[in-house]
């Protein structure tokens, strides 16, 4: 293992099925400060190449105000082909150590416009899979903080078991329903293999992360959007996107012809109303 970079020491490890857990890892050095949204980079010994590190980058999922533990969303990928780096990972424990590079990324939250106001608008949260972990931080730095604007977190998996953080997520809701009127937070799940034994009494929509957002089948407003009882425009509303490449397509074909562009199509005055991290 390389001497020149930091250790990351596993220390607690939650496994939701048998190819998908939580990782929470001590830093060499204590936990830095990063921006909601940023990246952690691993490396462990490359199987290939003696005295060299694989990397592989993962977003944050515990807010920067934790300072115990660095935690991280994971799905060991093994189709088409084994993941090279989550094959190596999967059989550690409490203990284990690898090393790591300081956070970084600019999937972070916009707090200002291009003219220096602050920015306002609704924000709705699209993450297919392991893409929601950078909004678990998003929302727990938000919630510490307040936060007066309103959050929709859209979060969708093949299986119940895959819909990681669901119980926190529905307590924040409920805490926004109930309990705290300032707090403006909804959180909403999708199940795309309603069919499969494994998701036997999901009651809940059906259907890719991106059905949330796309209009009814009559035209009508979205899921997310009678949730919020407005449609979504680009004066009340950012999109922050999170997973497979097909999945912010699908993002993009619901909204573009609204007048949403991404941060890479920005406007003459700086403006765009969707970023998107994209995977895969």
């Amino acid at each position: 293992m390389s001497k020149t970079h930091p250790k990351a020491i596993l220390r607690e490890r939650e496994d939701l099925t048998d190819s998908l857990a939580v990782f929470r890892f001590e830093l060499e050095g204590g936990i830095p400060d990063f921006e909601p949204g940023q990246f952690l980079t691993l490396g462990l010994p490359h199987p290939d190449k003696p005295g060299k590190v694989l990397w592989r980058p993962y977003s944050i999922a515990s807010p920067p105000e934790r300072k115990d533990l660095m935690e991280l969303y994971v799905r060991w990928a093994r189709r088409p082909v084994p993941g090279k780096f989550t094959t190596l990972l999967w059989p550690m424990g409490p203990g284990d150590e690898l090393v790591y590079r300081e956070p970084k990324g600019a999937f972070t939250i916009q707090r200002t416009r291009p003219d220096g106001s602050p920015e306002t608008r609704r924000m709705v949260l699209v993450g297919g899979g392991t893409g929601i972990a950078p909004f678990i931080a998003y929302v727990l730095h938000l919630h510490h903080h307040g936060c007066d604007r309103e959050i929709i977190l859209c979060h969708g998996a093949s299986y119940v078991e895959e819909l990681g953080y669901r119980k926190l997520l529905q307590g924040l809701e409920e805490e926004s329903l109930h309990g705290r009127p300032d707090w403006k937070f909804r959180y909403l799940a999708t199940i795309s293999r309603p069919q499969e034994e494994r998701n036997a009494g999901w009651d809940g929509p059906t259907g890719r992360v991106e059905t949330l957002i796309q209009p009814a089948a009559d035209g009508g407003p979205s899921l997310a959007e009678r949730v919020a009882d407005e449609r979504f425009t680009p004066e009340n509303t950012t999109f922050y996107v999170c997973g497979f490449q097909g999945t912010v397509d699908a993002v993009m074909e619901a909204v573009r012809d609204r007048g949403f562009v991404t941060r890479k199509e920005a406007r003459e005055d700086g403006s765009f109303d969707v970023l998107y991290e994209s995977y895969g």
